[in-house]
C-alpha cells in the first residue's frame, strides 16, 4: 500500500510547484478535428490535456480513435483516472485525480509554445508507476519538465498517458479458474480471460497510447521517430516487458527508473484461485452461468467496493493480486526466460534505482528476529520458493550475505541507528536487492551481451524534508526528473537540471551526455567497465558498480522465476 502513498504524496508535491500561469487558448488540427489547449505564458509552454487515445470497455481491448468528423475538442483540463484502488488519502484533485471512469485511456501533452506540425521535436511518453493498480498520468504534469528542456536547448513534448489498473487492466491472475498449463506459451491467466481477449489488458493501452502517439503526434509538433519512453516502478517494468517484443518500432529509446524484466515474481495462478473465488462469490457472479461475463457487467460502483476489499487482503497473495500474463503476443513468453536468452529489443536505454529502494516497503515496526525477516521475504514471495526456504544450506548462504549488522542495511550509510526494529535495515536491503538492484544489472549485463548501448546510473539525493528512516527512497527521483525545485531550492534544483539535462540529451541524441554535465560512460563487460552514474548535489561523477554485486547476484539468481 505504501508504494501507492509515495506517488500519492509525490503528485501533491508536483501539483503544488507549478506555477501561478497566464494562460489563452490555443489549437491543433488534427484530420478533421480541432484541439483546444492552453497556452501558459509564463513557462513557455502550451498543454494539451485528457486527450483519448482509444474507447476503453471492461475486459476488451482499446478501439482507437478517429477525427475523421469535425469537432471542436476541450482539451484544457485533466480528464478522470482510471478505476483503482484507493489510497489512504482521497483521490481528490489536490492529488491530480479528477474522477475515475473505466472509459479513461486518455494522455496529455506539453510542447514549447509556438511548436508548429513543422517543428518535429524529440518525444518523451512518461509510464507512471503504481504496482500497475495506482496512478494516473495527472499525477505527473510535465511544465515544468517542458519549460526546463527549453532553457536547456533540448526542448522536447512531453507525454503522460493513463493506462488501465488492477482488475480493469490486469485480470490475469484473478481469473485463473481454468488454468491450462499445456499451451505452449503457457497461458499463465487462465483460458476465461485469454479467449475473451482480457489479459494484459494495461500493457495493450500502452501499446495503443504508442500506436496513437505514430499516427498523430507530428500534428502536434513532434517527430514520431523520436519517441522515447521513460516511466518509474511499474511504468519502468511495463516499458522492460515491451522489449520482449524484438521487433517493435513504437519507440527509439527508453530509460527505466528502478524497474526491470525481472522485478517482480512469478503470479503462479494455481496460488490465487482463492483471490477469483472470493470476488466471483462476493459479487454474487459465482452463481451465474458465466462468472466472466457476470464480471464484465457488473455495477462498477461496487465493483471498485469488493475490488478494495480484495486488495485489502492482498497480503495473503503477496500484495499483488493483479499483474502480467504470457498471452504469447504482448507478453510472448516467460519474460525472465526471454531476457536471459537476450530476446529482447535492440533499442537504447538507461537503467538505473534510487539509493534506498526498498526502504518504503517493508512495515517496520513487525520485524524484530530473523525468523521475522525469513518470513518476510517469503510472504513476499508467497511460498513460491518453499525448497529455497526449506533448504538450510540456501538459508544460511542469504542470512550470511544479508547479516544482521544494522551499519550494513538500508537506508545505507546511516551506521547503527536501527529506526525501527532490529531486522528492518536488513529487510529493505534484501528487498531493494531483490526486486530493483539485481534486476537491473542482469538487464545492463544482458544488453551489454547483445551489444545494446546502455548506461547505468544510482541516484543518491535526499529530498529536503525526508524521515531519515526512508533514506533515497523509491520515486525520490521522478521529483528531480519533473524538475520540482525553483532555482533557489540550490543544490536540488541544479541536480535536477543536471539530470534532467541528462535524460533531454539521450531522447534526442541517443547519449545521455550533456555540455557541462560530467562525463557519462556507457555501461560495459568487464569488472572494471561496469560503471555507474553517481548523481548526488555536488558530487555527479561515475563510479563503479560493485556494491553488494555478491547479494545481488545471488538473489536474483535464485529468486528469478517466469511470470
Amino acid at each position: 500500500m505504501f508504494w501507492f502513498q509515495v506517488g500519492i504524496a509525490l503528485a501533491a508535491q508536483l501539483l503544488g510547484a507549478q506555477a501561478v500561469a497566464s494562460t489563452s487558448p490555443v489549437y491543433v488540427q488534427v484530420q478533421s478535428a480541432s484541439f483546444l489547449g492552453l497556452h501558459n505564458a509564463t513557462l513557455g509552454i502550451e498543454s494539451f490535456r485528457g486527450v483519448r487515445y482509444g474507447h476503453a470497455e471492461r475486459f476488451r481491448k482499446a478501439v482507437p480513435v478517429s477525427y475523421s468528423e469535425p469537432a471542436t475538442i476541450n482539451a484544457s483540463f485533466f480528464g478522470v483516472a482510471c478505476p483503482q484502488i484507493k489510497g489512504t488519502n482521497a483521490l481528490a484533485a489536490d492529488y491530480g485525480i479528477y474522477g475515475t471512469d473505466e472509459d479513461c485511456t486518455l494522455l496529455d501533452i506539453y510542447r514549447p509554445a509556438g511548436t508548429n506540425s513543422s517543428s518535429r521535436l524529440p518525444v518523451m511518453l512518461w509510464l507512471h508507476g503504481g504496482a500497475l493498480t495506482q496512478g494516473a498520468a495527472s499525477h505527473y504534469p510535465a511544465d515544468a519538465l517542458v519549460a526546463e528542456s527549453i532553457k536547456l536547448d533540448l526542448p522536447v513534448i512531453a507525454i503522460s498517458i493513463n493506462y488501465r489498473l488492477a482488475l480493469w487492466g490486469f485480470l490475469c491472475v484473478i481469473s485463473c479458474q481454468l488454468c491450462d498449463r499445456h499451451t505452449h506459451p503457457p497461458l499463465r491467466g487462465g483460458r476465461e480471460a485469454a479467449k475473451n481477449g482480457a489479459l494484459n489488458l494495461g500493457l495493450y493501452d500502452q501499446v495503443a497510447a504508442l500506436e496513437w502517439v505514430q499516427k498523430y503526434i507530428e500534428a502536434f509538433g513532434g517527430d514520431k521517430d523520436k519517441v522515447t519512453v521513460f516511466g518509474q516502478s511499474s511504468g519502468a517494468m511495463s516499458i522492460a516487458y515491451h522489449y520482449l517484443k524484438e521487433d517493435t518500432k513504437l519507440f527509439r529509446a527508453a530509460i527505466l527508473q528502478s524497474g526491470g524484466s525481472t522485478s517482480v515474481p512469478a503470479m503462479v495462478p494455481e496460488k490465487y484461485q482463492n483471490v477469483y473465488n472470493r470476488l466471483a462469490s462476493i459479487t454474487g457472479c459465482d452463481a451465474a452461468a458465466n462468472s466472466f461475463e457476470c464480471l464484465r457487467t457488473f455495477n462498477q460502483t461496487l465493483l471498485l467496493d469488493y475490488v478494495n476489499v480484495i486488495f485489502a487482503d492482498s497480503t495473503n497473495y503477496s500484495g499483488r493480486p493483479w499483474g502480467v500474463a504470457i498471452d504469447g503476443d504482448v507478453i510472448p513468453d516467460s519474460p525472465s526466460r526471454l531476457t536471459a536468452l537476450g530476446r529482447i529489443a535492440r533499442i537504447p536505454f538507461i537503467s538505473g534505482n534510487v539509493h534506498d529502494e526498498g526502504t518504503v516497503f517493508v512495515k517496520p515496526r513487525e520485524l524484530n528476529t530473523t525468523d521475522d525477516f525469513l518470513t518476510f521475504l517469503n510472504r513476499d514471495y508467497v511460498n513460491r520458493n518453499a525448497t529455497f526456504f526449506g533448504n538450510l544450506t540456501s538459508v544460511n548462504k542469504l542470512l550470511k550475505l544479508y547479516p544482521a549488522n544494522p551499519s550494513l542495511g538500508s537506508p545505507f550509510d546511516t551506521g547503527s541507528e536501527t529506526f525501527w526494529g532490529p531486522q528492518f535495515k536488513r529487510a529493505a536491503a534484501a528487498y531493494g536487492d531483490l526486486h530493483f538492484q539485481g534486476p537491473r544489472r542482469h538487464w545492463l549485463d544482458v544488453a551489454v551481451w547483445k551489444g545494446i548501448p546502455s548506461w547505468s546510473y544510482d541516484f543518491d539525493q535526499i529530498i529536503p524534508g525526508t524521515s531519515a528512516w526512508q533514506g533515497v527512497y523509491h520515486t525520490t527521483e521522478i521529483d528531480y526528473v519533473f524538475v520540482q525545485f525553483e532555482p533557489s531550492a540550490g543544490a536540488d534544483y541544479e541536480l535536477a537540471r543536471q539530470t534532467l539535462a541528462y535524460w533531454l540529451s539521450f531522447a534526442t541524441r541517443l547519449d545521455p551526455n550533456y555540455h557541462g554535465n560530467p562525463v557519462w560512460l556507457p555501461y560495459g563487460r568487464t569488472a572494471k567497465e561496469k560503471r555507474t552514474l553517481h548523481l548526488e548535489a555536488g558530487n555527479v561523477k561515475m563510479i563503479p558498480d560493485d556494491y553488494r554485486r555478491k547479494q545481488t547476484e545471488y538473489v536474483h539468481l535464485r529468486f528469478r522465476e517466469d511470470i
